[in-house]
């Protein structure tokens, strides 16, 4: 939900702003060296600090407005949406506070097209070979201001340097609180992690118990047979566990990379790893021959069986007797299971094969 402070009405008191009382002396000398004093500056800085008058969806807004068209009538509708708060609300707040602007003409003749580039170039004489940077470089050689204004009318947002300072520090508490996460995972204290991620119950996608069962699913079975000892086993499933049940927390490719960062200071090289037989085959046959993306097919396929163990203990909670698999999006599946129904406690744990699109159905 979009924050309180979302309007930019005149009158508003400025944020406040933490400053030290003069001293001088041994007194300033005893009050700087007193640690209370420097834990207190240190939370009024976090607290009070660059970026940190907005709230967490207006920190995800601002992550993703840069270069977005000024004139679109729902800019990032689609976020918006998913998260339910009001884009036009928190454009004016990250506007009047000096976050992002608008572009300069030089910054819309770099996000104009190749045929609009050339047909600006041809309509002054100039000529109009080479690749789109050496166009952009001749417009704004050769070409004025005023007419590059009145050619490129397309404006922008963009970023001013207080959003720059904000997302620096926003990045910085991010990486604290993902680290704190993963630390709770791998001490197994999920409830503490629900209670963080979720303090309202009704937002998780979930109930409580499949949210548990999600996690204990990855922690136990995450990178098995890969020739890992169980520790590093469980650190590296723990990446793996939070992307599961927390998908803004990474995305695909960094959480994979965290994965690798730790492998590397464990002084293990994952391409030496011992990687699932079938899953060696399903690469050869769709010519699959990077490392990121097999490990990538092999996370998700673990992340999506977990999920389906956990929907299977909840349909077992709720008292389902059988369930029905639905494989009409599946090519692999399609042809064998197409329509087949089992007793709960037999039914096939999905996904049963690398590109399985198969769903339960009661």
């Amino acid at each position: 939900m979009p924050g309180k402070d979302m309007d930019t009405d005149a009158g508003r008191p400025e944020p406040f702003q933490f400053t030290q009382p003069p001293m001088s002396g041994r007194k300033e000398m005893m009050a700087m060296t007193n640690p209370l004093f420097k834990r207190l500056v240190h939370f009024l800085h976090r607290k009070h600090g660059p970026g940190l008058d907005l709230d967490d969806h207006e920190i995800g807004f601002l992550r993703l407005i840069e270069g977005k068209h000024a004139n679109d009538q729902a800019p990032l509708s689609w976020w918006c949406a998913f998260n339910n708060v009001d884009g036009d609300k928190i454009i004016k707040k990250l506007r009047g506070r000096g976050y992002i602007t608008l572009s300069d003409y030089r910054y819309n003749v770099g996000k104009s097209t190749v045929p609009v580039l050339k047909s600006v170039l041809k309509a002054h004489h100039f000529h109009t070979k080479g690749k789109k940077a050496d166009l952009v470089e001749r417009v704004l050689a050769n070409i004025s201001g005023c007419d590059c204004s009145r050619h490129f009318t397309q404006s922008y947002y963009v970023y001013t340097q207080k959003a720059l300072d904000a997302l620096r520090e926003a990045n910085i508490r991010a990486e604290e609180e993902y680290n704190i996460r993963i630390d709770l995972i791998r001490r197994g204290d999920y409830a503490k992690l629900k209670a963080k991620l979720y303090p309202n119950r009704s937002e998780h996608w979930g109930t409580e118990d499949t949210f548990f069962d999600t996690l204990d699913f990855i922690m136990r079975h995450g990178f098995e047979g890969f020739g890992l000892s169980e520790n590093t086993r469980q650190d590296i499933s723990a990446f793996m566990a939070l992307r599961a049940i927390d998908y803004s927390s990474r995305d695909c490719s960094t959480y994979k990379n965290d994965i690798f960062r730790y492998l590397t200071s464990a002084g293990i090289d994952y391409r030496t790893l011992r990687v699932h037989d079938s899953l060696l085959s399903y690469a050869a046959k769709n010519e699959i021959e990077d490392h990121d993306e097999i490990y990538g097919i092999y996370c998700q396929f673990i992340i999506d069986r977990a999920r389906s163990t956990a929907e299977l203990n909840e349909y077992r909670r709720l008292g389902v007797k059988k369930i029905k698999v639905d494989t009409v999006a599946c090519q692999e599946c399609g042809l064998s299971k197409h329509g087949k129904t089992y007793p709960i406690n037999k039914a096939p744990i999905l996904p049963s094969c690398w590109n399985c699109r198969c769903i339960y159905t009661c």
